[in-house]
């Protein structure tokens, strides 16, 4: 009896002692975090929130912000830039953040976290920019570039030329940037702990339009509408656009500047007769090539200057203007090939193309080329200089092809059987009384001024060639 008695007390005592270091080790940590608390990396059990704040701030950098400022249209990135906080514009504190842990553990229930635990929490501090601060980050938006240039851009309406578009509208009352916005959206964010400021509430604002920038906003559109067509010119190897930049040089205007626009009675825009005049002699001066010097590449890489010729390309001038006048009065979208008044057997810049006749009069050697191609290759005699009837240098062309013919000249009557003339009487043709062809025989025993070539290859030439084919000759340097 005496010994179930002593157990009883025993497990009494035991049970009490229980307890007792139960609430012992609750009372321990009523003021501090609980067992097997671990808050960015640093244990934090037993430790009070103003004694971890302390820890965790001496391992804390000073933050930074990364700013992406939209694209009011579009969204994208505008400006992107980090924004490094000084120590003296901002206080840090984990505090918040620490009591709200401290309040979920509960002290009696000390146990859960002998088991559970609560490593790996991961917390950012709150930032509370000084009055210093303040004024330094507005300082730091304020001064990237992209914010200095839409500050700066000018509150107005109005049109002005553009060098690559022409006519354009200048609206600097829309899309206008809140740096007031930028700077409370990037404070916001630094005090959520956020590195990354969203943007989301809206940081561009248009102002209000007065009613001259309603009368010039109507204007603008109706001059868009004037323009909304386009005429391109197929000059062959290259094709012209007359886009908006081309239409805008021709709308008429008075003395009063290029928004002084010249309206018919209905109050519409007009063409002006001397700009489409200038246009088409533009387009002349750069495409013509009849009559001018140009520049040819040798089948050796040289490049020789050609002063002379009777091949090439000329605009019709006056059709082209009858043409782009009557074009642009009834707004046609198309594409046109120009009346000529001379064409060449290819159009474009390079109006000679890639399939013609190459004498190097100096190596007297004759290239004839299809398609960049050379097809035949043979020494050939030119005009004798010795007795001034040098073949003459420049650009030609074919302009008839004739089987037996007889070439008659002072003192002589030749029989050849191709003959292929380029300027005048002198042109291309087979030579049977020479035995040798090249070198230097046309310095003294040269022709009348044509390309003798042998038999073998006029005959294959002659077939080959085109009545139009363009014939380079000349000397090299």
């Amino acid at each position: 009896m005496k010994t179930g008695k002593t157990a009883v007390r025993i497990i009494f005592i035991m049970v009490l002692l229980i307890i007792g270091g139960y609430l012992g080790i609750a009372l321990y940590y009523a003021d501090g975090f609980s067992f097997g608390t671990w808050i960015n990396g640093i244990y934090c059990t037993g430790k009070t929130v103003e004694e971890v704040n302390v820890l965790l701030l001496e391992e804390t950098q000073t933050p930074s912000l990364f700013l992406e400022i939209p694209l009011p249209e579009t969204g994208d990135t505008a400006c992107s830039k980090v924004i490094y906080l000084e120590e003296d514009m901002a206080e840090l504190d984990y505090r918040t953040s620490l009591k709200k842990i401290l309040m979920k553990q509960s002290p009696l229930g000390w146990y859960r976290n002998m088991v559970k635990g609560t490593d790996g929490v991961t917390l950012s501090p709150e930032v509370i920019l000084t009055e210093k601060g303040k004024t330094k980050l507005r300082e730091k938006i304020e001064s990237l570039s992209y914010v200095k240039e839409q500050e700066g851009r000018a509150a107005e309406l109005r049109l002005y030329w553009d060098d690559k578009e022409g006519y354009a509208l200048y609206n600097g009352r829309e899309n206008r940037l809140d740096t007031d916005a930028v700077y409370r959206q990037c404070a916001e964010a630094l005090e959520k702990g956020q590195s990354r400021p969203e943007f989301t509430d809206g940081i561009y604002y248009d102002e209000k339009l007065t009613a001259e920038d309603k009368e010039l906003l109507e204007t603008w559109e109706a001059l868009r509408q004037f323009m909304d067509f386009e005429i391109i010119y197929d000059m062959g190897g290259e094709q012209v656009v007359m886009d908006k930049k081309a239409l805008s040089e021709m709308i008429a205007t008075g003395e009063g500047g290029i928004t002084d626009f010249v309206l018919d009675e209905n109050g519409d825009f007009l063409w002006d007769g001397e700009k489409i005049e200038e246009t088409v002699d533009r387009l002349a001066d750069r495409y013509d090539t009849y009559g001018k010097p140009r520049d040819f590449t040798t089948t050796d890489g040289k490049v020789v200057r050609l002063e002379k010729g009777t091949y090439g390309t000329e605009l019709d001038r006056e059709a082209e203007f009858m043409y782009l006048k009557q074009a642009l009065e009834n707004h046609v979208s198309e594409t046109h090939v120009p009346a000529y008044k001379r064409q060449a057997r290819a159009r474009g810049l390079n109006d000679i193309g890639d399939t013609y006749i190459e004498v190097n009069m100096t190596k007297q050697m004759l290239y004839y080329y299809t398609d960049g191609e050379i097809e035949i290759e043979t020494p050939v005699v030119t005009g004798n200089m010795l007795l001034g009837r040098d073949t003459p240098e420049g650009v030609y062309y074919v302009y008839a092809k004739q089987k037996n013919r007889i070439l008659r000249g002072p003192g002589y009557a030749s029989h050849v059987n191709y003959w292929m003339p380029v300027k005048n009487g002198i042109g291309i043709h087979d030579a049977l009384w020479r035995d040798e062809f090249g070198g230097d025989i046309y310095q003294n025993a040269g022709s009348h001024g044509c390309i003798n070539t042998p038999l073998e290859a006029m005959e294959k030439m002659y077939e080959m060639t085109e009545v139009g084919m363009p014939v380079i000759l000349y000397y090299e340097d």
